[in-house]
């Protein structure tokens, strides 16, 4: 399958269980960039079921995901709970094509003459790759991440948990990946919350800062010179 594939953005029921899209709204035979791009929950659903929730679980498990993963339809939503710690090492392993991805709080010692040339990493083929990062930028130029645009290329997904329990936006772009999580300690709702809201706004302020890079539409001042 490729970003061009076709799957139903119509609603879904499996063992009576009928998840729906965040606005109740759906668009018949759509793309996979296009269901991507928008959150389509049951796209995911329908695409999580063709390949199989084991397969899910494989893969997520590749990327470096130690949680607790729980095989069944409503995984494709997020369903089982993991860090957000798992979830940034997952996504600089497709940043840099390039797993397992160890976090460490210090920087790592020099390689060793042997690792430097033994590669120990697995690594996506370049086709799987390239549209890895077609459909993550999807998000961004055309979907819920529209908040985290900048002025370079910009990659990632929101998420937003049941009830705006919980909102995330996670990217990278210019070699560095960086997660947003906002919500509450005691776990209530937040009325409004989304993922292509607060959390994609924080990461492009911060992103901005950090790579010298600038909100996609935002004005330079009188006499300035643009960093990109």
């Amino acid at each position: 399958m490729t970003p061009d594939s076709k799957i139903e953005d119509r609603p879904i029921t499996i063992g009576g269980w009928s998840p729906s899209n965040a606005d109740h709204r759906y668009q018949g035979m759509i793309t996979l960039r296009q269901a991507f791009a928008r959150s389509s929950n049951v796209a995911a659903v329908r695409l999580a079921q063709k390949v199989g929730p084991d397969t899910v679980v494989k893969a997520a498990r590749d990327l470096g995901i130690t949680s607790p993963l729980n095989a069944d339809p409503s995984l494709a939503l997020g369903t089982s709970g993991i860090t957000l710690l798992e979830l940034t090492r997952a996504y600089a392993a497709v940043a840099g094509n390039a797993w397992p991805v160890t976090p460490h709080g210090l920087p790592d010692p020099p390689p060793g003459w042997i690792d430097r040339f033994w590669d120990h990493k697995s690594h996506f083929p370049s086709d799987q790759h390239d549209e890895l990062l077609d459909l993550l930028s999807a998000t961004v130029k055309q979907g819920t991440a529209k908040a985290a645009a900048l002025n370079t290329q910009v990659f990632g997904k929101t998420g937003t948990t049941q009830d705006n329990r919980d909102a995330i936006f996670v990217g990278f772009a210019d070699g560095l990946v960086t997660a947003v999580w906002v919500g509450r300690d005691d776990n209530k709702p937040i009325p409004g919350l989304a993922g292509g809201g607060l959390p994609a706004r924080i990461w492009r302020s911060f992103m901005a800062q950090a790579t010298g890079a600038r909100p996609l539409g935002q004005k330079l001042p009188v006499g300035s010179t643009p960093t990109r």
